[in-house]
């Protein structure tokens, strides 16, 4: 079958198409053959050997997926072959996902939504589960303001989508030009006067003008001066999740003025426990988004299809994430 290997870490040009075994399926697994695939930033930071590739045990990136069972395993009862389905599948599979087959053990895989493509449904996992484990660690609920800095990327697309269906009104996030500005007002219907630009210099005095105050939760998908505004913005008492870094002396000096709570979020965190049970939160998770998709309380999330299983596929999608110039998710067919 074939699969884009990474020769060494560094380079995009370091991404080779090669025909590599089909995966053999091991106890408590399911072979799924993959339909399409969604990059993700943390795709490039292993690539350029980021501490997160030290849990690197293949040369196939890639993480998220959606695709039709193949073959299961004798103790898998939950899926059977031709299912549709969806998956983040950490670094327990048997590869990335930047190739044709993959064994998965089960409790990473959730029956795909019916209402989505095999495209829109791969933009799911690593970006809905992040977010979604984002607005759980704050506390999101309807009553509350929430600062969301990074909106227009992948994580940020699924925050917005996840904060509206619990009722949120009060959201703020920030573009850093026109493309970005048009893809949060379209995708989902955010005022114009919501939508801040990071490149001014009086973005967070807009910010708390905007929401008439402090916001009770303030979200981090870019990182550097971000994280410094998302410690800024936050309200007494309120709470603060990232995806990128840990807050450095004086942004946690303001936290702790503010009696603030951070939160670090890592989606990779329960596939680092030997402990299959903590691995099944991903497929409940997965199972929780697919029902708000087919029962049309979200909208579809926004993609952009770069092409098919490529290396001239891989390269752009690393291309465009590394010099964050994406708005949504950008999918690959297999």
């Amino acid at each position: 079958m074939k699969a884009i290997i990474l020769r060494e870490y560094g380079s995009a040009d370091n991404f080779e198409l090669a025909d590599i075994p089909f995966p053999t399926i091991q106890k408590r697994q399911v072979r799924i053959k993959i339909k399409a695939v969604s990059f993700n930033p943390v795709d490039y930071q292993i690539r350029k050997g980021s501490p997160e590739s030290k849990f690197v045990r293949s040369n196939i990136l890639g993480r998220d997926l959606s695709g039709i069972v193949d073959e299961v395993a004798e103790d898998v009862y939950q899926f059977k072959k031709g299912d549709e389905v969806f998956s983040y599948v950490c670094h327990l599979a048997s590869s990335g996902t930047y190739t044709e087959y993959i064994s998965v053990p089960a409790e990473l895989v959730a029956k795909k939504p019916f209402s989505l493509t095999h495209p829109q449904a791969a933009a799911v996992p690593v970006a809905g589960i992040t977010a979604w484990l984002a607005l759980q660690k704050v506390n999101a609920e309807k009553s509350k303001s929430v600062f969301i800095a990074g909106g227009a990327g992948g994580v940020g697309t699924f925050a917005i989508l996840f904060a509206k269906q619990f009722g949120i009104e009060k959201i703020v996030t920030t573009a850093g030009n026109d493309k970005s500005l048009n893809y949060l007002v379209q995708n989902f219907q955010l005022k114009k006067e919501r939508i801040i630009n990071y490149r001014d210099d009086d973005y967070i005095k807009k910010a708390i003008e905007i929401n008439g105050g402090y916001f009770d939760i303030t979200l981090d998908f870019v990182g550097g001066k971000m994280l410094s505004a998302c410690c800024e913005l936050l309200a007494i008492d309120g709470n603060f999740a990232s995806v990128t870094d840990p807050p450095g002396k004086n942004d946690f000096e303001t936290l702790f003025q503010k009696n603030g709570s951070f939160h670090s979020i890592g989606a990779n965190a329960y596939s680092l426990s030997d402990d299959r049970e903590y691995w099944k939160t991903y497929q409940l998770i997965l199972n929780n988004i697919s029902s708000l998709f087919d029962s049309n309380k979200i909208s579809k999330p926004p993609i952009t299809i770069l092409g098919a299983l490529s290396v001239e596929t891989v390269k752009k999608a690393h291309e465009l994430l590394e010099n964050n110039s994406t708005q949504g998710k950008l999918t690959m067919t297999c």
